[in-house]
């Protein structure tokens, strides 16, 4: 859980960071729209990491059972707050995908991390 903690802070950085670009770019709503796409990256990671190491078990089927659970919820609900953030922030699709894309890839940096 601790590296998942720590995976959601630095994407949740990098979604601070994608507002203050996108602002000055576009705008302030093209900043709330990164801002967002890089809260949905922190949230799913966040989410996937309580479902799945929320419960503490010795069983492996248990544990891999949990894994799948968790990642199925996550991609549902993934799919809602992208549906939702697209209504909200349509005209400014590129700052909400590009800063959840770059959010995402916090995920390859951490393979490099000591744990």
């Amino acid at each position: 859980m601790k590296t998942a903690r720590r995976i959601a802070q630095q994407q949740l950085f990098i979604a601070l960071l994608g507002a203050v670009i996108w602002t000055w770019i576009g705008g302030i709503h093209s900043g709330l729209a990164a801002a967002v796409g890089g809260g949905i990256a922190a949230t799913l990671t966040f989410y996937a990491a309580l479902k799945t190491f929320g419960k503490h078990s010795d069983d492996p089927n248990l544990v891999v059972t949990n894994f799948f659970r968790a990642q199925m919820r996550k991609f549902a609900l993934a799919a809602v707050l992208f549906v939702m953030a697209v209504k909200i922030f349509g005209s400014n699709f590129a700052p909400l995908i590009t800063t959840f894309a770059v959010a995402l890839l916090v995920y390859w940096w951490a393979l490099t991390w000591d744990s």
